[in-house]
């Protein structure tokens, strides 16, 4: 259980590492929203989570009723638009700027003010892709480490603009899933 308020979470790609952001955080207690470009990408990846839980719970490390209660958390969406009500949404697509950038415009008209963009990016720059946002203030970088679940650490990242209140946020969150959080 999440040692932070629950918190709802869009995690936008489907692959190794977006499938590994989701199965954190739903561990965690909170409720997970994943979406990808690629048409079914996100109920595979949905899927796969879930047989994480189920073999866990097989080796006796996962209780059946937290299974359920994982499985009720876990929600795959067709569109971007379904995620309009994540407090927190964490990209984890192909590493290049104009499709970060493109993506971050976007999920910013669809996302209340409040809710905060961040990226998984390894290798690009946080400033040149909240440039993009008209509230880059709300922008950072949360970047794991591959294999997700496993690898405790995760780096939280403030641009040029973020306020310091999403990288305290973004900290609490990834401490509270039981990752070390290193600003």
């Amino acid at each position: 259980m999440a040692t932070v308020s629950p918190t709802t979470i869009g995690v936008v790609g489907a692959g190794t590492m977006g499938r590994g952001i989701v199965q954190l955080f739903v561990q965690a207690g909170h409720t997970v929203y994943c979406h990808d470009a690629q048409p079914g990408a996100a109920a595979k990846a949905i899927d796969y989570v879930d047989g994480m839980f189920a073999r866990a719970v097989e080796k006796g490390r996962l209780a059946a009723a937290d299974h359920e209660g994982a499985r009720h958390r876990l929600k795959a969406c067709n569109t971007l638009a379904d995620l309009a009500g994540c407090e927190l949404v964490i990209e984890a697509i192909v590493e290049d700027l104009a499709v970060k950038r493109a993506l971050f415009r976007e999920l910013e008209g669809l996302l209340g003010e409040q809710a905060i963009l961040a990226s998984n990016t390894s290798s690009l720059t946080v400033a040149e892709i909240a440039s993009a946002c008209q509230r880059p203030e709300r922008v950072a970088g949360l970047h794991f480490f591959n294999p997700v679940p496993l690898m405790k650490v995760a780096e939280v990242i403030a641009a040029v603009r973020t306020a310091p209140a999403v990288v305290r946020r973004l900290s609490e969150l990834t401490e509270g899933a039981g990752h070390r959080a290193v600003v």
